[in-house]
């Protein structure tokens, strides 16, 4: 066989082959919620972001492969108390007016069972970033939509939210416990 004949049974055997194509998820805002559990003075409140997208692209051939990727307003944060709302804008806290979104971008992820994925990857928050780890169940509701729910805590001091006289002051919690439940819809 010469170097051409060669090359379109290659091609053509190529062709026939089945190809399962990356499948991108995204997240759909009026359907999902970003919430948080912290503590003031022992007692817990409950916040929220109102605001994010994410988005979810999925190699069913190599879900080593798939990509979660996360972007939140954290200028949307909603505790039910204007003053609260109001103290996390300040540098000490969020401060907005430097750090206004936080990311997620996953590093890896493996399949844990049919479906629950673990989800290793960087959360950037402030100019802090650090790698977390967390299970996520991920289940069809439809043919073309899917739902993630996770639950995992984080230390607040590990993105310097609370510095300066709140760092070691436990009178606000250093654990948070971050949950989240997003419907995403298949884009293509």
């Amino acid at each position: 066989m010469n170097n051409l004949t060669t090359f379109i049974a290659f091609t053509l055997l190529l062709a026939t082959l089945p190809c399962a194509a990356t499948q991108q998820w995204l997240s759909i805002a009026d359907q999902s919620q970003i919430k948080f559990i912290a503590s003031y003075d022992n007692a817990e409140f409950e916040g929220q972001f109102t605001r994010f997208s994410s988005q979810f692209n999925i190699d069913p051939g190599n879900i080593t492969a798939s990509k979660l990727l996360s972007n939140i307003d954290v200028t949307s944060a909603n505790t039910q108390s204007r003053d609260r709302d109001q103290a996390l804008a300040e540098e000490d806290w969020f401060y907005f007016s430097k750090f206004p979104q936080a990311t997620f971008n996953s590093q890896a992820i493996t399949i844990l069972n049919d479906d629950l994925f673990e989800v290793t990857g960087l959360l950037t928050i402030r100019d802090q970033q650090k790698e977390i780890t967390f299970p996520m169940q991920w289940q069809a509701i439809n043919d073309q939509q899917r739902q993630a729910q996770a639950r995992f805590t984080l230390d607040r001091r590990d993105y310097d939210i609370g510095i300066g006289e709140w760092l070691e002051d436990e009178t606000i919690g250093f654990n948070v416990q971050v949950i989240f439940s997003v419907t995403y819809e298949l884009a293509n």
